[in-house]
C-alpha cells in the first residue's frame, strides 16, 4: 500500500538524519587530540547542534502546516547532507562548530513534516505502529554511524566518515524527489480539515494541558539523550580502556538493540490496547520513562562492564517504549491542521534543554568525572515521568473528549 511505501521512503531520509548527528560524537576523542580542545568545548561542538535546531524546528512546524511537506523534507535533506560533508573539509575548531550548526538548519526541517505526513496517512488503529517503524531508522542509524564512524576514524582519521554520510544523503535527495507524494491533510481523521493560522493553531494547542505535560516528559527525554549520546563512547573509552572502535560499538549497539525492540513493542502494544483504553499510549510512555530510571543511574556509577551493558540495553528498550508512543499520544488530541506545529514545538523545547546538557555534562565531569556526572541524568528522567503521570491522572481523557 501507498502509506507503507512512503514509510520506507521516510525510514531512509531518517536513518541517514540521526547518522549525520551521531558520527561527531564517535570521534570526538579524535578531534580533541587533533585541535588540542578541552571537555567544555567539545560539549560546545555536540550543544551547538542543539541550540540552532531548537528555533528553527518550530518555524519548520509552522510552515509544514501551510507549505508542501515534499519539498521542505527535500530541501532539507540536501542541506543538512551538503554540511555533513563540509564538517569534513573544516581546518579549525570554528569551522567545525560552524558546520554542525549548518546540519542542525538542514535536520530541522524534517521532523515536523514528515510526521505530520504519517499522521495523514495513518488512523488510530496504526499510528502507533508506522511511527514506531519510522522511529527504528533513528536507533539503527546512530547505531550504523556509531560504529561505522569509529572505525574509519581510526583506520583513516575521523573526515571520511563525514564525507561519506553526507555523499549519501545528496544521493538519496534525487530518489526522494522522484518517489515522495503528497497526502491529503487529515484524510483519515474523521474532523473536517478547516485551515488555520499560526494565531489560530497555538491558541488551540495552548488549550490542551495534556501537551504541556507529555512535552515535559519529551525535554526530559531529549536532554537526557543528548548528552548520552554525546559522551556516552567517550565515557566507556576511559572508564574501561576499550578502543575508540569498541567504545562507538557498545555505545550505540546494546542501547538501540534495546530501542529497536522497545518501540516495536510499544507501539503494537499501544495500537491493540486503544480500542480498550484511550490512556494506552501515555501509560506506555510513563513506563517507559520510569522503567529507564534505575538503568540510567547504573550507566555511569557501575565500574562493572557487564553490569554497563546490559544497563545500555534495558535503558535501550524503556526509551523505546517511550518513543513508540511519544507524538501519536499527542496527536490524539490535537487536530491534523497542527499536528507539524505542536510536533515542532515540543522538539523546540526539548532542543533548547538538550543543547545545554552535553556543555553541562562535559563540565559537571570534570569535578566529579564523566562517569559520575552522568549518574544524574537519572534525576531528569524521574521528573518526566512526574509529569506524564500527570497527564495519564488528570488531564488526557479529558483532552481527548474535547478533541470530539
Amino acid at each position: 500500500m501507498a502509506k507503507w511505501r512512503v514509510l520506507i521512503i521516510f525510514w531512509l531520509i531518517y536513518l541517514l538524519n540521526y547518522a549525520d548527528r551521531q558520527v561527531l560524537s564517535s570521534v570526538l576523542p579524535l578531534v580533541k587530540k587533533e585541535w588540542l580542545l578541552s571537555d567544555t568545548q567539545l560539549g560546545a561542538l555536540s550543544g551547538v547542534f542543539f541550540w540552532v535546531f531548537a528555533p528553527l524546528v518550530l518555524v519548520s512546524g509552522n510552515l509544514a502546516d501551510t507549505l508542501s511537506r515534499r519539498w521542505i523534507i527535500i530541501g532539507s535533506l540536501i542541506v543538512w547532507s551538503a554540511a555533513t560533508a563540509g564538517s569534513g573539509m573544516v581546518g579549525a575548531f570554528t569551522g567545525l562548530l560552524m558546520m554542525r550548526g549548518l546540519t542542525a538548519f538542514g535536520e530541522a526541517f524534517y521532523y515536523p513534516a514528515a510526521n505530520s505526513m504519517i499522521g495523514d496517512l495513518h488512523g488510530a488503529g496504526s499510528r502507533s505502529t508506522a511511527m514506531s517503524l519510522h522511529q527504528t531508522a533513528v536507533y539503527i542509524g546512530t547505531m550504523t554511524s556509531g560504529t561505522a564512524a569509529a572505525y574509519l576514524g581510526q583506520q583513516y582519521g575521523w573526515r571520511p566518515a563525514f564525507w561519506i554520510f553526507g555523499a549519501a544523503g545528496i544521493g538519496l535527495a534525487f530518489v526522494v524527489a522522484a518517489f515522495l507524494p503528497e497526502p491529503v491533510r487529515g484524510a483519515v481523521d474523521s474532523q473536517p480539515v478547516v485551515p488555520m493560522s499560526i494565531r489560530q493553531r497555538f491558541q488551540l494547542i495552548s488549550t490542551k494541558p495534556t501537551v504541556l505535560l507529555l512535552t515535559i516528559g519529551t525535554v526530559s527525554k531529549i536532554l537526557v539523550l543528548s548528552a548520552y549520546l554525546s559522551w556516552t563512547p567517550t565515557m566507556l573509552f576511559r572508564k574501561f580502556g576499550i578502543s575508540l572502535t569498541q567504545a562507538g560499538f557498545h555505545a550505540t549497539f546494546w542501547h538501540n538493540l534495546g530501542a529497536i525492540v522497545g518501540v516495536l513493542v510499544g507501539g503494537r502494544l499501544a495500537d491493540a490496547l486503544h480500542a480498550k483504553t484511550n490512556l494506552s499510549r501515555p501509560l506506555i510512555q510513563l513506563i517507559g520513562l520510569s522503567g529507564g530510571i534505575p538503568f540510567l543511574y547504573l550507566l555511569g556509577s557501575s565500574s562493572d562492564f557487564t553490569t554497563v551493558m546490559v544497563s545500555l540495553g534495558i535503558f535501550g528498550f524503556c526509551r523505546g517504549l517511550f518513543d513508540s508512543n511519544e507524538f501519536a499520544a499527542v496527536y490524539d488530541v490535537i487536530r491534523p491542521e497542527a499536528r507539524a506545529t505542536v510536533t515542532g514545538m515540543m522538539m523546540c523545547l526539548g532542543f533548547v534543554a538538550g543543547g545545554f546538557a552535553p556543555l553541562a555534562i562535559g563540565r559537571l565531569g570534570e569535578t566529579l568525572g564523566l562517569d559520575g556526572a552522568m549518574s544524574w541524568l537519572a534525576l531528569v528522567y524521574a521528573f518526566g515521568a512526574l509529569s506524564v503521570g500527570c497527564a495519564c491522572l488528570f488531564t488526557f481523557r479529558r483532552d481527548l473528549l474535547s478533541q470530539r
